[in-house]
């Protein structure tokens, strides 16, 4: 089937066990996203770098998780605080060529083996989860916003630096999820708008976007059933156990170990 036809960035022809693998991987990204509330991306790009360049990866969860954001922002649109987000999201867009131009450039395995590393410390920081000190200054918002956009653009991964700037404003719950989920719509837009002009949004990618679709929607239908089953932080200590593991084999995998 053509749709099953894909094409690597090399222009070498991806296995279909690949790529129905790679579209099946969306239903966790979805699944864990609403389980957890967080971690869809961190779960997901070390398994399906796995099978595909970080060129291919990163644009297929960027684009998945804008659609989660915008609508959970749009549930939320009265608790954010559109003062912290509007910063926040100004400092990310200085960020994004950054990110964008490592992910166009760099050698893949330095790509996989700079997100494994970053995966062990997130998740070793999460597991032992130490007592952030409050620091409701404003003015965090730019270094933090700023490092989300680089590690957005480059990995899909800028929901780390925007949590601890979250928790270290001490926001309240629902404020803490409306700001970060109004960040991460325009952060992602943003980013996608990037690696269209970069020429890394192609037909291939597009493809395994489609494919994903069903899986995407089943995972979310799914994930918030058993969401309500399972202890919210019993499922954040395997995610933590999942992101540790996921970081360990992406940088044996980088060193050819």
């Amino acid at each position: 089937m053509e749709m099953l036809t894909v094409f690597l960035p090399d222009g070498s022809l991806l296995a279909t066990s690949a790529v129905l693998t790679a579209a099946a991987l969306m239903f966790m990204y979805t699944f864990v996203g609403i389980c957890a509330g967080f971690g869809g991306a961190l779960t997901t790009m070390p398994l399906v770098t796995m099978l595909l360049p970080v060129q291919m990866a990163t644009p297929i969860s960027v684009i998945v998780g804008t659609s989660t954001a915008l609508y959970a922002t749009i549930l939320d649109r009265k608790q954010v605080n559109w003062k912290s987000a509007a910063v926040l999201i100004g400092f990310s867009f200085a960020g994004i060529p950054v990110g964008l131009y490592i992910l166009k450039n760099a050698p893949d395995y330095m790509m996989k083996g700079g997100l494994g590393v970053f995966l062990i410390i997130y998740a070793l920081y999460c597991i032992f989860a130490p007592k952030m000190p409050k620091y409701d200054k404003e003015w965090i918002a730019g270094p933090f916003g700023l490092l989300a956009g680089g590690l957005g653009a480059a990995f899909s991964t800028n929901g780390p630096p925007v949590v601890l700037y979250g928790t270290l404003r001490d926001l309240a719950p629902s404020a803490f999820r409306g700001t970060l989920n109004a960040f991460f719509t325009a952060n992602n837009i943003a980013i996608v708008g990037g690696l269209f002009g970069s020429g890394l949004l192609t037909i291939n990618v597009l493809k395994m976007l489609v494919l994903s679709i069903p899986f995407m929607i089943a995972g979310s239908l799914i994930g918030n059933m058993v969401h309500k089953r399972i202890p919210a932080e019993k499922f954040k200590k395997l995610v933590f156990a999942l992101l540790l593991a996921s970081g360990i084999m992406l940088v044996k995998g980088a060193l050819g170990l």
